[in-house]
């Protein structure tokens, strides 16, 4: 198991140690609860576990939005740029 040293406000840390109490939990397995509930597990390359998946589930859903080639068909042509 590791250890983190963080610097916390007075406020802050009066909340957490309360919310700890509350919850009869040390203020370590607090945090590290707390940090389980708010993010999401990541694969190697920090992707949400499943990221992938889900948008090839829901791939549906963007069938009509339009291609880059379609979205600058009518885009005004750049102007010649200038010589050196």
């Amino acid at each position: 198991m590791s250890q983190v040293t963080i610097y916390m406000d007075d406020e802050s840390i009066s909340r957490a140690k309360a919310s700890a109490a509350a919850q009869r939990l040390s203020l370590s397995a607090w945090v590290a609860r707390l940090i389980k509930e708010q993010t999401p597990v990541v694969d190697d390359k920090g992707y949400p576990l499943g990221f992938f998946e889900n948008a090839a589930n829901n791939a549906a859903a963007w069938i009509d939005f339009p291609l880059g080639e379609n979205l600058r068909d009518q885009a005004t042509p750049d102007l010649p740029r200038e010589a050196w």
